[in-house]
């Protein structure tokens, strides 16, 4: 059983980087699960999680950040706010995540400067070695990002999704902690309450499912959420869409696409879970969600007014 000492340590680790870096699934790999939704698409992560991880004489609270992109609407402009927040204030140490397989360096110079100007060490993680054929190329890549980004202190290569160099970076990321008592209670995994996570997987399967806009068009909101009632365990849940035409198509002919969602997203959250849910899922349309303060507070992408 894990206890502090005087030698604890303990801290945030926050994970940056452009859409569709890697963020969630090296975060899953850190937290030996699936913590965080995953797909192929990129700016599936809309709000920062959590993954609190222990060990003998440490805690380490990873930050998954939405992937940095230029805000095109209220949405999007939260999502860049968490990333500024979570570098600027909540860091004891930054991983900056490249795709090494699609590094795309002139796109990322405007995360580049925020991250220049934080006093935390910066770490340079480069993501997806495992496509890139040849290996000097990633060294090339490895002596650019630092032209650009001198206070990089320590660069690791991972392949998360073959659990390749996880373990050396969660070891050097605890060593880079403070020495702190733990901030959440020991044996907690994450900050989140379970319905937040049924929703985002939820989520997570309407972005395998469907195409387009679809996926960016929807948010997924929890109207019921039973539990400990074995087979009465219960999930209401409301998928939000911005236009009339977006609504059958999440439906689809008969029924069978939202059947299918249902299917496969109540098979998630049980196996996260780790209980069966009975889910059920009402499609409503919401006028341009995304540009609504009032909407985007009641989702929880804005803090309400004190």
């Amino acid at each position: 059983m894990t206890t502090q000492t005087e030698n604890f340590h303990s801290g945030f680790a926050v994970l940056s980087g452009l859409p569709n870096a890697g963020k969630s699934t090296l975060l899953n790999a850190l937290a030996g699960g699936l913590l965080s939704a995953v797909t192929d698409k990129p700016q599936t992560t809309r709000q920062n999680i959590l993954a609190i991880i222990e060990g003998d004489n440490f805690q380490v609270i990873f930050v998954d950040t939405p992937g940095f992109l230029r805000p095109r609407y209220k949405l999007q402009q939260t999502m860049a706010a968490c990333v500024d927040r979570a570098v600027s204030e909540d860091a004891d140490l930054v991983l900056l995540l490249v795709d090494a397989a699609n590094p795309d360096l002139p796109a990322h110079q405007v995360l580049f400067e925020k991250i220049s100007k934080v006093f935390c060490p910066v770490y340079l993680v480069l993501t997806k070695t495992d496509l890139v054929k040849d290996s000097a190329a990633v060294t090339v890549l490895e002596e650019e990002i630092k032209k650009s980004l001198p206070n990089i202190s320590k660069v690791f290569t991972v392949c998360a999704p073959k659990s390749e160099g996880v373990e050396q970076l969660k070891s050097a990321v605890a060593q880079a902690m403070p020495v702190s008592p733990a901030y959440f209670p020991l044996g907690q995994w994450t900050d989140r309450w379970e319905r937040f996570y049924a929703a985002e997987f939820i989520r997570e399967q309407i972005f395998k499912l469907y195409k387009k806009e679809i996926p960016y068009s929807t948010q997924v909101e929890i109207e019921k959420f039973t539990e400990d009632l074995g087979d009465k365990n219960f999930i209401r849940a409301v998928i939000h869409v911005e236009r009339e035409s977006q609504k059958p198509i999440i439906i689809g002919k008969g029924g069978a696409a939202i059947a299918e969602l249902r299917k496969k997203a109540q098979k998630r959250i049980a196996e996260f879970l780790g209980r069966q849910y009975r889910l059920e899922l009402q499609v409503v349309v919401s006028p341009d969600w995304r540009n609504d303060s009032k909407l985007l507070e009641k989702f929880g992408y804005i803090e309400r007014d004190k």
